[in-house]
């Protein structure tokens, strides 16, 4: 987890104690004995996970405690390519991950998607533009890595369809977890029911082929990439 998030909920996380009445209040609140826990968290000693952060936003008035508004760069970079929600519009916030499929060697999972914020989107222009699941199931990420290069580059803005789960009938890139890792690749049905896996840069030729003896979990399906291509 980036020591700026880190440094963002270890703020948080005081500013809650001190609502609460100090370290030990909060901790029997979250479910410790006594503030000890808290503690290690505000002096980093213990990292503030998405467990501690779910208890500490069911406390009354708490909602939405630790989270915090994408960067005023990134917005800018998604909203200069997708039509702003009309007013009255209700719009679709979707949540920004820390953590990121690779497109190179693989980036270790991160067991808890890390929220940094949220992004609004115009349900119309999702409807219009975009085949998905539903609302709810849409997330960004960064890309890294250059195995997926020109469909996309490092660094580029994904929005993925996590509710999009089965790569038959609809070939297309997905993020993939493997051995604890994340991959973002792309997927083609084959004759006979197995699957193809390649990187879009024809430099790297490496193939791997799913037919159903791989552990390979399927996290979700990459639809538009803000370079301005849908996916």
């Amino acid at each position: 987890m980036d020591e700026d998030l880190m440094e963002w909920r270890r703020g948080r996380l005081g500013a809650l104690a001190e609502k609460h009445g100090g370290n030990a209040a909060l901790g029997r609140l979250l479910g410790y004995k006594d503030g000890a826990m808290v503690g290690q968290m505000l002096r980093g000693e213990r990292p503030i996970t998405e467990k501690t952060v779910a208890k500490a936003e069911e406390l009354p008035g708490s909602a939405d405690w630790f989270s915090r508004p994408a960067s005023t760069a990134l917005a800018s970079t998604v909203t200069s390519l997708t039509p702003a929600p009309k007013p009255g519009e209700n719009a679709v916030h979707v949540p920004l991950l820390a953590n990121a499929g690779s497109m190179g060697d693989g980036q270790d999972e991160m067991h808890d998607d890390v929220l940094i914020g949220s992004i609004a989107l115009s349900p119309d222009w999702i409807t219009r533009r975009l085949r998905i699941t539903r609302f709810q199931d849409l997330r960004f990420i960064h890309a890294y890595g250059d195995s997926m290069s020109d469909t996309f580059e490092d660094g580029d803005i994904l929005l993925v369809d996590t509710g999009a789960k089965d790569p038959s009938g609809a070939d297309g890139v997905y993020v993939l977890e493997a051995a604890h890792r994340v991959f973002i690749k792309r997927v083609t049905e084959r004759f006979g029911g197995s699957f193809e896996v390649t990187s879009d840069n024809q430099k790297v030729k490496a193939v791997d082929i799913l037919d159903g003896n791989s552990q390979i979990q399927v996290r979700g399906r990459v639809v538009w990439c803000w370079n301005g291509k849908k996916i």
